[in-house]
């Protein structure tokens, strides 16, 4: 496989170098067309090219964002209240708007252009070359765009114009700052501000352009392109024929999308303004209201400070709590004296010195005295002793009062207890008001203090907003003002002269590539070899002399040294032990096949081999003439006239050595039938017998079939195809013939070519 793929790469550069070969012979061709082309290019760039400039500036935009709309919530605290952030995409789509376009345009009157005629092209001139102003009535119905109109000056205040309508020359006269109503528009013509000076001899003209045209044309020129990803600068260029009107009109772009940023700014602060101003309005009474409410709130709920209100009414609330349980203890106390009185020993004193009533505790002292008494009278008198009698009466006196005392002093107790607890009570109800009333009025505090921030913002906004009219600052930064580049980026000159040179090759190319397609002539050996089935013997090249025989100097001569070549390839090539006889033969006359013939002959001679060559081409023979020798006797007289013996046919040549040659013989009719006579194989017979070689010279069989009738009698044949004579599909026939075998061992040479084609050192196909 690796070598078949190494023959495959060899057959493509064998194959690509004689391609490049057979376009290189003509390589005077090639240096003529390249000439031609760069000439072409450089007059084109000299008289006709319009030279086109790349001017370039960069802008900063602030509070701009690459690919978002509007900002966040906190960009108020940076821009204002609605002054939001406008995408990097935004931007450039304003400008290179038409709105833009159209008023630069207009304030700058771009849209005319100046003129000086030119010996081969008419050039446009800017700025200092123009002298004058131009202010055009837009509105005018007249307007004939793109008119050229002459301006001629004739003094300091006086000019002529002429401008050709319909092929109708229309003059006037004008003085400067005159409104001018001609037939293709109104306008205005002034000077800059004195005489006006046109320095070069050649006349000038101005045209009025379509604005709609120049504002798709700049539109066009303009480019606008982010400086980066994530910065928000821009780079800007503009394609201009001039350096100095590129750069102002650059300049006169970025400075209107100032002003309009600047006016859309103060705009936007104008109306802030004014939407602040009623926003103020409506707070002042929304926060009235709120401030109404909170004293509303505090009537109605008898509360000054609710903090300060809550701990009284927990202190207070505390304190008849404490009351409340001094009464139940005093009631607790009473009712155990009671509950002693009622059901203890009445022998037993009364323990009831705490509590707080005065008439209660002296009952209790009486009562304690009187039982003490009784019980040191009991130690020495009797029960029945009247004293000890009276002393049982006063205690059971003394007991009753107590218990009724302490049933009317706990009923007081209890009274009061109830009191205190339902002041308590109050109290407590209050308390549990308080975080609700804390929870609304601290709703209420909230709402004023968000208004009153509210508004307290708008004030600063509204400030800030007063002082950006007062002194209005824009938003956009000229980092890089416009410049125009040294070099021109239109023409291109080495694109131009690489196309000149690419030009230059690819036209002789095609010339001769249509030459190719269009010639049906085999023009080289590669284009014979390359669908050539017969073996290809070599190629002769062709003769410096006028003669077709080389005679002369034999041993020496490049034509020698092809023919011994061919003699060489045919040996290699025989299929026969002598290959012997040899026929040559052609497609058409005049391919050389009589030339090939005879030096073949020749070579053979001049080697010691004894010769003949054979005129079979009966019809139109040219042997015999070449070597100034008669044609008669010959083939024909020797196959009509039965008796006459080989010999008398073959002429020896009276100068070369083993050379014999026999002719045609006399011109008759109906040569097709000589050429089947069985007279011709004796002849070949007795040839054979007394000549090494035999070199048979037949008719081309393009035109007839006489060389076919040899096949019989000869070893090999030779197919002669010469250059720029031989059509293409005559190797269809070469092929035909050796494939099927009508002529035995058909070899193909190549005549006529150039004599520097190595001696006729071609590849041999078998």
């Amino acid at each position: 496989m690796k070598e078949v793929n190494q023959e495959l790469n060899s057959f493509e550069q064998n194959d690509i170098r004689s391609i490049i070969g057979k376009y290189l012979k003509f390589w005077p061709l090639f240096a003529i067309s390249l000439l031609i082309g760069l000439t072409i290019i450089f007059l084109y760039m000299r008289y006709y090219a319009e030279k086109e400039y790349e001017v370039r500036g960069t802008i900063l935009l602030k509070n701009v964002e690459a690919g978002q709309g509007f900002g966040g919530l906190s960009d108020f605290t940076n821009m204002g209240l609605v002054k939001n952030t406008h995408s990097l995409e935004d931007e450039i789509g304003i400008l290179t708007s038409i709105g833009i376009m159209e008023e630069v345009i207009s304030k700058n009157n771009f849209n005319i252009t100046f003129y000086i005629d030119g010996s081969i092209r008419d050039v446009e001139v800017y700025g200092e070359n123009v002298p004058i102003n131009i202010t055009v009535d837009e509105t005018a119905e007249n307007i004939i765009y793109n008119l050229p109109v002459t301006i001629k000056f004739i003094n300091d205040t006086t000019y002529e114009l002429t401008a050709l309508i319909q092929e109708k020359e229309v003059k006037s006269t004008h003085t400067f700052g005159e409104v001018v109503t001609a037939p293709y528009g109104t306008f205005t013509i002034a000077t800059k501000g004195q005489a006006p000076v046109f320095k070069n001899s050649k006349n000038m003209y101005f045209k009025i352009g379509n604005k709609d045209d120049v504002v798709s044309s700049f539109r066009g020129k303009l480019s606008v392109m982010p400086a980066n990803k994530t910065g928000s600068s821009l780079n800007l260029s503009f394609i201009a024929n001039d350096k100095v009107k590129g750069e102002e009109i650059l300049s006169k772009i970025v400075e209107t999308y100032i002003e309009k940023t600047i006016k859309y700014e103060n705009e936007l602060a104008e109306n802030t303004i004014k939407m602040i101003d009623d926003r103020l309005k409506l707070l002042s009474g929304e926060i009235e209201d709120v401030e109404k409410t909170v004293v509303d709130f505090k009537t109605q709920n008898t509360v000054t400070d609710i903090a300060s209100n809550a701990n009284t009414y927990v202190q207070q609330s505390n304190d008849y709590k404490n009351r409340v349980a001094e009464y139940q203890t005093q009631i607790n106390m009473l009712e155990g004296v009671e509950f002693s009185l009622e059901n203890g020993n009445s022998q037993s004193a009364i323990g009831g010195t705490s509590v707080n009533d005065p008439t209660v505790n002296s009952l209790i002292v009486q009562y304690n005295q009187a039982l003490a008494e009784k019980q040191r009278l009991s130690q020495s008198a009797s029960s029945s002793n009247p004293l000890v009698e009276n002393l049982d009466k006063n205690l059971n006196v003394l007991r009753q009062s107590i218990v009724q005392n302490i049933r009317n002093v706990k009923s007081g107790y209890s009274i009061a207890r109830g009191n205190l607890m339902a002041n308590a009570n109050r109290y407590d109800y209050q308390i549990a008001k308080v975080p609700g009333m804390e929870k609304k009025l601290l709703d209420i505090s909230r709402d004023k203090s968000t208004k009153e921030g509210l508004y307290l913002y708008l004030l600063q906004k509204r400030e800030e907003e007063v002082l950006s009219l007062a002194a209005p600052v824009s938003s956009t930064r000229i980092v890089s003002y416009p410049k125009a580049g040294k070099f021109p980026i239109s023409p291109n000159k080495k694109l131009l002269y690489f196309s000149g040179l690419l030009l230059g090759l690819l036209i002789p190319v095609s010339l001769l590539y249509v030459k190719d397609v269009l010639n049906n002539k085999i023009t080289s050996v590669e284009e014979l070899t390359q669908n050539l089935s017969a073996p290809f013997l070599g190629e002769i090249a062709k003769s410096k002399n006028n003669t077709i025989v080389v005679t002369e100097d034999r041993s020496s001569s490049p034509e020698s040294e092809l023919f011994r070549l061919l003699l060489f390839n045919l040996d290699y090539l025989k299929k026969t032990e002598k290959n012997q006889t040899i026929l040559v033969t052609s497609t058409e006359k005049g391919e050389g096949k009589t030339f090939i013939a005879s030096n073949l002959a020749l070579t053979y001679a001049s080697n010691g081999e004894k010769v003949v060559v054979l005129t079979f081409d009966l019809r139109e023979p040219k042997l015999m003439e070449n070597f100034n020798l008669p044609n008669s006797p010959g083939i024909t007289d020797f196959i009509v006239k039965k008796g006459l013996p080989v010999d008398q046919i073959i002429q020896k040549h009276p100068s070369i050595d083993d050379f014999y040659l026999v002719g045609s013989g006399s011109t008759m009719n109906q040569v097709g039938r000589l050429m089947v006579s069985n007279r011709i194989g004796i002849l070949m017979d007795t040839l054979k017998q007394e000549y090494d070689r035999i070199i048979i010279d037949t008719a081309p069989i393009g035109l007839i079939s006489d060389a076919f009738a040899l096949n019989n009698y000869i070893d090999s044949s030779i197919y002669v195809v010469r250059k720029d004579k031989t059509k293409k599909q005559a190797v269809k026939t070469i092929n035909a013939i050796y494939e099927n075998d009508r002529l035995k061992n058909t070899m193909v040479v190549f005549n006529d070519t150039k004599a520097a084609a190595s001696y006729g050192y071609g590849s041999i196909k078998g």
